[in-house]
């Protein structure tokens, strides 16, 4: 039962950062790099830490060693960026489909970005992978509101549900 429902979590993170990653193309570079306060001081630092974040956490999943985030002083367009962040959006989906739901309960061992040592089911690293693009979503709305958008996507779960199918 997990492993269906974080498919269709996955799905619907896919979905939901599509609309997301349209309404910040639309958007002009000095839209995209103005300063806002919020967690990340633009939309475009908000999109790669989401980018980002997601590529850290692919590299923990799979026991990759080495550099654990996209390079340092990443400078490509937004589109190149949303490109990036929308191939690791379907990796995640291809991954749970094709990963044993027993194995889904199995602890992953990983170090924090401070070095400290970490062990969380698996299940859980990827309903916070998620969670953590639906908070980011957020912040990015109002953040679209803030440089004027015009297109404010809607990236509730329930939108999704509803159109899904």
């Amino acid at each position: 039962m997990i492993k269906q429902l974080l498919q269709q979590y996955a799905e619907y993170n896919i979905w939901a950062n599509n609309k997301m990653r349209e309404a910040v193309n639309l958007l002009s570079h000095e839209q995209q790099h103005k300063e806002i306060i919020s967690s990340f001081d633009s939309i475009y630092k908000t999109v790669f830490h989401l980018y980002g974040s997601s590529f850290l956490w692919w590299k923990r999943m799979h026991k990759e060693p080495g550099v654990l985030r996209p390079a340092d002083g990443f400078n490509s367009s937004m589109k190149d960026l949303n490109a990036a962040w929308n191939e690791m959006d379907k990796q995640w989906a291809v991954f749970i489909k094709g990963f044993p739901e027993e194995a889904l309960y199995e602890k992953l061992d990983y170090s924090t970005l401070k070095g400290e040592p970490c062990s969380v089911e698996i299940y859980l690293v990827l309903q916070h992978v998620f969670n953590h693009c639906a908070y980011h979503r957020g912040q990015l709305v109002t953040m679209l509101r803030q440089v004027g958008a015009a297109m404010i996507p809607n990236g509730d779960f329930i939108a999704w549900a509803r159109v899904k199918e």
